[in-house]
């Protein structure tokens, strides 16, 4: 009779925090599913590098390689809770346009650089230059995975940036939260590496050049 009574207290406290919890809206379920889609290249690319061994970034590599598989497996956890797909309907970042406020000067560049990028998010390396990353071998690969993996971070550093201030779930802001902070981190690191070895970041253009070469 006692637990009786005890389940009968627990239940209403238990029914009010699953109606308070937040429903995840088009922000949530946005950033996660490209979050997914940018990181499967992270991991490509950092699997290319220590897929030949030990190099001054492979340690790196391994390292991005792992919290990004942790992190897409986290995502794809709270899309399934959701009952919504893993990977996005089409190319075009429209949740970025619903935040809590009016988009600003920025986030528009942004989202106007997203429209305009083949593969829907800037940042993002092509198959030309991930398979010159597979071709070229020693300091040439590794200088060639820095200045792909830093363009590829600060891709998606402004959609971190919005969703840890816009999205309605705890887990995605703290998600989002992590990976800003996290790649900020890693960007700063690779961007000494690189000018360590006295090379410049290249554009866009000069690197789908030189994969061309």
């Amino acid at each position: 009779m006692a637990l009786l009574m005890q389940l009968f207290q627990v239940m209403p406290s238990q029914l009010r925090a699953s109606a308070a919890a937040p429903i995840p809206g088009p922000v949530d379920v946005g950033f996660a599913q490209f979050m997914i889609v940018h990181h499967d290249q992270a991991v490509i690319m950092s699997q290319i590098i220590v897929a030949h061994g030990q190099s001054e970034v492979s340690g790196m590599a391994i390292s991005i390689q792992a919290a990004q598989l942790l992190e897409m497996g986290q995502m794809r956890g709270l899309l399934s809770s959701w009952n919504k797909p893993f990977l996005p309907s089409s190319k075009r970042m429209n949740w970025l346009l619903l935040g809590k406020i009016s988009p600003d000067a920025a986030l528009l560049r942004y989202i106007a650089d997203c429209n305009a990028s083949p593969g829907g998010m800037p940042g993002l390396a092509t198959t030309e230059e991930l398979n010159r990353l597979r071709e070229l071998d020693g300091n040439a690969r590794d200088l060639l995975f820095l200045q792909l993996m830093i363009r590829h971070h600060s891709g998606a550093l402004p959609m971190a940036q919005f969703a840890a201030r816009n999205a309605d779930t705890p887990q995605i802001r703290g998600l989002a939260t992590q990976i800003l902070l996290d790649q900020t981190v890693e960007l700063n690191r690779m961007e000494a590496l690189l000018k360590m070895h006295g090379a410049a970041l290249k554009s866009t253009s000069s690197l789908a050049s030189s994969a061309t070469q």
